[in-house]
Parts: structure tokens; sequence; C-alpha cells
């Protein structure tokens, strides 16, 4: 896979992730806005000194939208990190695709290639995949 087709891919990643975050953004903005029409419909219909069915659906109801809106709020603190795992899966995938060995223990873009220890040679991430593969 070219390097431009994996960039292009990964942005194209990291705008639906974008734009999944900013969903659920307004989900979240807008059960608030319906909690806040439901406690005003609660105070309307039932009276402090009076205790009724309706009462307490209207506690349900309010209590099941606040879980809701908790719930969502994890989703999207998950969904944060998603674009970070992603690249560095496409990043491995590619590396793996270009036959860059990865050690594991090199802090990324710093792997070297070469097939004798200590022969070096510049940072993987700095090869051109031609010169990668030997063709140069």
């Amino acid at each position: 896979m070219p390097a431009a087709s994996s960039d292009a891919a990964l942005a194209a990643v990291n705008t639906r992730l974008d734009e999944i975050a900013a969903a659920l953004r307004l989900m979240i903005a807008t059960q608030h806005t319906h909690s806040e029409m439901l406690a005003k419909l609660f105070e309307i219909a039932c009276p402090a000194e009076e205790s009724g069915d309706l009462e307490e659906a209207m506690r349900r109801v309010a209590g099941a939208l606040h879980e809701q809106t908790s719930v969502l709020e994890r989703v999207e603190a998950e969904l944060s990190g998603l674009g970070g795992e992603i690249e560095a899966g496409v990043a491995r995938g590619l590396a793996q695709a270009l036959g860059i060995e990865d050690h594991g223990d090199a802090p990324r873009g710093t792997e070297r290639t070469g097939d004798r220890e200590g022969e070096g040679g510049p940072p993987a991430a700095d090869v051109p995949p031609a010169a990668a593969a030997g063709e140069c």
C-alpha cells in the first residue's frame, strides 16, 4: 500500500472519528435539553404535596435519561482515544507490508534498517519504500 493512500485512509478515518464524536456531543446536549424539559413538566404536573403515578413515571424517565447520558459520555471518552489506536494499527500494517522490522522496544519512527547488527542506517520512517525494498 503506497504511503499516500495510507495517509488518505488515515485522514478519512480521523475525519469519520471526528464526525462520530461531534454527533455524540450533539446527542448529549439533546438529552440534557430533554432532561430539563422533563424536569419542568414534572414540576408543573406534580405539586409538591401530592404524590402519584405520574411523579414516579417522570422520575423513572429522568433517571433513564441521566443513565443514558452517562453512557454516551463514556462512549465519547472511549472514542476520543480511538484515532491513535487506528493510526498505530495502520503504521504496523504499513511496516509489515513494506517488510520493515519492528523490534517493539524502539520508539516509533526510530527503527533501524540493515541486515547485520550495528549496521544501522536511517530510521525506517525516513527510508523510501523503494529503498527499503533494495530497488535503489
